[in-house]
């Protein structure tokens, strides 16, 4: 690299075509669920969706104010002094990252488990989980406490594998794409989705896990690569998707799922969840 080089400038183009990429992505997934929706809506579109806007960009400013400024520090800290687990591999960069990807995206795995099993936790992901309907919008629907409550175990993902911003920025990406594409209402053809389901959550297995009932919903806890629910014996994908009633049985009445009453959620009692 010459002397004058600035490093950001050289990687715009990357940039660029990797923003690009997303939003490709996201339009695909968008238009598919629209196309081909895979279970009939129980609510009109236009009022969840900006309830779940709402919530969604209070969860995005949380984790640039609360996660970003902890993470992305220790991502490079853990290149450049090469600390954490994957920085101890003696190979090519492209393999400390490859290995970097997999521990992130197993240990949002174990993360995703202890939202529903620890009470404080859940509190916070119930707002996620409240939705009557499940479909691209519902993967913005998230309190922002509940993220902010999130960022020091993200931060600790970062330290312990020694995940490089590289690789961090990868899988940041890859997650809200796959995080949009397995809420979505998007009807894959079933042979196709069955195979595709051995590696990657998919829109029939998440919807398994947003059921009503308890033994479906503690299943399919994958975000991204559905593998660890493969290795771990919570896959899923035997409820056919007609009969799944989406949402937490004690929050039936839509008039208690708008924004403001979402945002009270984690602070007063809770029941039937």
């Amino acid at each position: 690299m010459a002397s004058g080089d600035d490093p950001a400038r050289l990687n715009m183009p990357l940039m660029v075509a990797g923003g690009l990429a997303l939003g490709l992505a996201v339009l695909g997934i968008v238009a598919g669920e629209r196309v081909r929706p895979l279970r009939a809506p129980t609510r009109p579109l236009v009022r969840r969706a900006l309830v779940n806007g709402a919530l969604g960009a209070m969860s995005m400013a949380a984790v640039r104010l609360v996660e970003a400024p902890m993470t992305r520090p220790l991502a490079r800290r853990a290149e450049r002094r090469r600390r954490g687990l994957v920085q101890h591999i003696h190979a090519p960069a492209w393999v400390r990252d490859g290995a970097a990807f997999l521990l992130m995206d197993y240990s949002i795995y174990l993360w995703h488990v202890a939202t529903h099993k620890l009470p404080l936790l859940w509190r916070f992901h119930l707002v996620h989980h409240n939705d009557l309907d499940l479909d691209a919008s519902t993967a913005l629907r998230f309190h922002a406490a509940d993220m902010a409550i999130s960022a020091p175990y993200r931060a600790t993902q970062v330290a312990l594998i020694g995940t490089s911003p590289r690789a961090l920025a990868i899988w940041q990406g890859w997650f809200f794409v796959a995080i949009l594409f397995h809420h979505s209402n998007w009807k894959l053809p079933e042979r196709f989705e069955r195979r595709l389901a051995r590696f990657v959550t998919t829109p029939r297995m998440h919807g398994i896990h947003h059921s009503t009932v308890k033994g479906e919903t503690d299943s399919n806890w994958s975000s991204g690569l559905a593998v660890w629910d493969h290795l771990h014996g919570t896959f899923r994908l035997d409820v056919p998707q007609d009969r799944i009633v989406i949402g937490v049985p004690g929050y039936r009445d839509p008039r208690e799922l708008g924004f403001r009453d979402s945002l009270a959620l984690p602070f007063v009692e809770q029941r039937g969840a």
